[in-house]
């Protein structure tokens, strides 16, 4: 919800600036990705590659928002088969959003940077979101000053996915956040990990 929010102030803002090319591509972009979503949210799993390629554009409509602010890397293990690999969809997708709007948006003099990264081992398929944003407590810092307190609920609709998935699952799915230090001991950002067992090489009809 978050998102879709967002992405529609966005189009109003590229509207109200009078730039209806950049407006144009942004809902263009947007409509594209809100498909996906919406093909996505009736599947409990999905083939990897679409799951990446959702990301790519995910991430790419917030560079049309956040120009410059940013990069981001998507880093894929060759020992994964991306065509043959399946995992539940959009596990990443708010805690970018999250990493985004609450870790890089407030980084001053620095440029953001997201590294997605999937990876095989010991039998897992482990799903790591890493940003050199502000860091949550910093984040919650910000958030108890505005005046509309925003409060956010990824965690909770994750944990709670995670658990009807782990119903039916023989091995269970995981997720930690870790939170980032420097060597003075100083926040340097966010690390999300989900481990999936690589078993889920399954067929969807």
């Amino acid at each position: 919800p978050h998102f879709i929010v967002n992405a529609m102030m966005a189009i109003q803002s590229f509207i109200y600036k009078q730039d209806p090319d950049e407006a144009s591509k942004y809902l263009f972009s947007f409509m594209k990705l809100l498909r996906s979503i919406l093909e996505g949210s009736r599947a409990e799993y999905v083939k990897l590659d679409k799951e990446i390629e959702f990301l790519k554009n995910y991430l790419d409509l917030q560079l049309l928002r956040f120009s410059g602010k940013f990069h981001h890397t998507i880093v894929i293990d060759s020992k994964i088969d991306t065509e043959n690999t399946f995992v539940p969809p959009m596990m990443a997708q708010p805690f970018l959003e999250n990493a985004i709007e609450h870790g890089i948006k407030n980084l001053k003099g620095v440029e953001g940077e997201i590294v997605v990264r999937f990876a095989a081992k010991n039998e897992m398929i482990t799903l790591e979101i890493e940003d050199n944003g502000i860091g949550r407590e910093k984040s919650n810092e910000i958030k108890k000053l505005e005046t509309e307190k925003h409060l956010s609920v990824a965690t909770n609709i994750t944990r709670e996915r995670l658990a009807n998935l782990n119903k039916k699952a023989k091995r269970k799915i995981s997720m930690n956040i870790f939170d980032l230090k420097n060597e003075w001991n100083e926040p340097r950002g966010t690390k999300v990990t989900f481990n999936f067992p690589d078993n889920l090489r399954i067929h969807q009809n």
